[in-house]
């Protein structure tokens, strides 16, 4: 029998269920959280999937053209050749690159000619690939899509998501000494990412009640110290039940190599300063720090590689453009 991956129509319309999303911030384990989800009954969690992101970008959030239909489906298509190459330590596709490049054209093919929309490519790719994995529900990573809950929910009626929530002190150091295959330090500033904290543990819960979506937090620091009992409670909140124990793999891609690092006393302050009273209410123990003198060169180095990063990325990115939008509009709302 041929795989569902190289079906030549629609498959999804006959295997349609509502999706579940992991949300929170990226450098929260959420990787890891989607490795626990797929080892749900019956689901299959695609780790990081920003297909909104780049639809938005390419201006494609109505009926696709064809040009627009192809570089989606391209772009989904590389998403998955990616985790087959380069994935290490969670779940990664059953299938083969040759796969891929047959599944591109097959849901090239299915959807040429038709009026379909972002989401719609979005339910096809995943249905097929739950399918092709022996699942009959299916979900996807994409942290910062904890700002448009509430477009996900008018598009799947019945979603469903999963908010991972990290002591931010440890999610800013993640971002700060990320390697160069996982991310670039360039993306780290300890203002900006104390306020993203800040701005996606309030707004998600907010949004979450205004809409009565529903929405399961974790912890971060439960799911490592024990994955199996976080899997029977996400298990719970999916209506299905955890397949098999679950085992911690690898280890923090911020620190593969050498001693663990941390902030500094003043990166510590600012977070606590930006996002203190969140904190605390999510059970982290504030530590009183102080700003200090002998900060400031690396503060200012930190600043001066966040700008230029930045700025890079606005001239080069139209992806990116559309996330700094989306922080900032997000930000003016929660200010």
């Amino acid at each position: 029998m041929s795989s569902p991956l190289f079906a030549s129509q629609p498959v999804a319309p006959d295997h349609r269920a509502p999706p579940v999303v992991v949300v929170g911030l990226p450098r929260s384990g959420s990787s890891f959280l989607s490795h626990v989800m797929s080892a749900l009954q019956d689901w299959y969690v695609f780790d990081d999937l920003y297909l909104h992101r780049q639809a938005r970008a390419m201006k494609a959030l109505g009926p696709l053209s064809g040009e627009q239909l192809a570089a989606l489906v391209h772009f989904l298509g590389w998403q998955v050749r990616a985790r087959i190459k380069f994935e290490e330590d969670f779940s990664k596709p059953q299938c083969s690159l040759d796969d891929v490049d047959r599944m591109t054209e097959a849901v090239t093919e299915a959807f040429a000619g038709r009026n379909v929309h972002w989401h719609e490519l979005l339910e096809e790719w995943l249905v097929r690939l739950a399918l092709h994995h022996g699942r009959h529900r299916w979900g996807y990573k994409a942290p910062q899509d904890f700002m448009h809950m509430e477009m996900l929910a008018g598009l799947f009626p019945g979603i469903r998501f999963v908010f991972i929530v990290r002591d931010p002190r440890e999610t800013m150091c993640s971002f700060k000494y990320v390697d160069g295959e996982d991310g670039t330090p360039g993306q780290y500033h300890p203002w900006v990412y104390a306020r993203y904290w800040r701005m996606a543990n309030v707004d998600a819960v907010a949004t979450a009640e205004a809409l009565g979506l529903p929405v399961l937090r974790v912890r971060f620091e439960d799911l490592v110290r024990d994955p199996t009992a976080e899997g029977h409670r996400l298990a719970a909140f999916l209506g299905t039940s955890l397949e098999d124990e679950i085992l911690q793999d690898g280890g923090n891609t911020s620190f593969r190599e050498g001693p663990r690092r941390s902030l500094t006393e003043t990166e510590r302050y600012i977070c606590e300063r930006v996002a203190g009273d969140v904190m605390a209410a999510e059970g982290y123990a504030l530590e009183g720090a102080r700003p200090r003198i002998g900060d400031v060169w690396d503060l200012t180095r930190t600043t001066l590689r966040f700008a230029g990063h930045q700025a890079v990325r606005l001239l080069r990115d139209p992806a990116a453009r559309g996330s700094v939008r989306s922080f900032l509009s997000q930000l003016r709302r929660s200010s």
